[in-house]
């Protein structure tokens, strides 16, 4: 049988996105080995995929050929989808399943009592950006034959002051990140929009550092494929993003939210105040 790249690399980016995010979702403490095999999630395989075919169509291919501007055609509508059509379809899912939570099976009568909805369809942009960026990084690994003087510098080891700066931004990554936690949970301990924020950012800060460390371990110890620059470059690359992801999905939600807090927890104060003055009156 003929190796078909068009077939082999997205079967094996398939294959490396999904690993990773089991990963990911493992350290985030959620271990589903339905990340496995199942839709939805960091990153998003289907972006991964598509994004590998158009970079092998390109690579084998060129510019001109049919099969790169199918590739980026599809690419376009798979990842448009990802984070709109089917993101919408699992919010409604989670909506639905809520209302049926609450009625009760004694108000309804449900052909399948045990009826739930697939609430993991969709993604979000962060996802499928991450995704992206792996089918690019992975299609671009996997025909390393083509990209000429680009693969000669990537495949190199690194020199040992590389090495260790490499190490030196990857140990700022992770201590950066559990400095933020400590610094935001003094000052907004309360806030639960603080929390939430905090978590997100000690996971992407931790998910680069370590995995960054690991490869400027294997770079030091020169192991093959898994010694190459390549691998904390890609790594900068996913920090700079998923970074960038935050801020922009966050910069402008925040500040609204923290007023939102502070009101309220205004009105609870003066609403607790003259509970207790009812109270001593009576």
């Amino acid at each position: 049988m003929a190796y078909n790249p068009y077939i082999v690399i997205p079967l094996a980016t398939w294959a490396v996105a999904q690993v990773a995010k089991f990963t990911l979702a493992a350290l985030k403490g959620r271990i589903d080995f339905r990340y496995l095999y199942a839709s939805g999630g960091m990153p998003s395989v289907h972006s991964a995929v598509v994004c590998s075919l158009a970079v092998t169509a390109l690579l084998v291919g060129g510019t001109g050929s049919a099969v790169f501007g199918l590739a980026v055609i599809l690419a376009a509508i798979v990842m448009y989808d990802s984070f709109g059509v089917r993101r919408s379809a699992g919010e409604q899912a989670a909506a639905i399943n809520m209302l049926i939570d609450s009625l009760g099976h004694d108000r309804v009568k449900l052909a399948q009592p045990e009826l739930r909805l697939r609430e993991i369809l969709g993604h979000q942009p962060s996802e499928v950006t991450a995704g992206a960026v792996v089918g690019v990084a992975l299609g671009g690994l996997f025909n390393y034959q083509h990209l000429g003087p680009l693969f000669d510098a990537v495949q190199v080891t690194p020199s040992s002051t590389e090495m260790w700066a490499y190490a030196a931004v990857f140990a700022i990554i992770i201590i950066g990140g559990v400095a933020q936690k400590v610094i935001l949970k003094s000052r907004y301990g309360k806030s639960p929009i603080i929390r939430s924020l905090s978590r997100r950012i000690l996971a992407a800060t931790q998910t680069v550092g370590w995995i960054g460390l690991a490869a400027t371990l294997l770079q030091y110890e020169r192991a093959s494929y898994a010694g190459w620059r390549v691998w904390s470059w890609l790594m900068l690359a996913v920090g700079l993003l998923w970074g960038a992801t935050i801020f922009f999905s966050t910069y402008k939600t925040i500040p609204a939210a923290l007023a939102t807090e502070v009101n309220q927890a205004r009105k609870a104060k003066w609403l607790g105040r003259g509970s207790s003055r009812k109270n001593k009156r009576a």
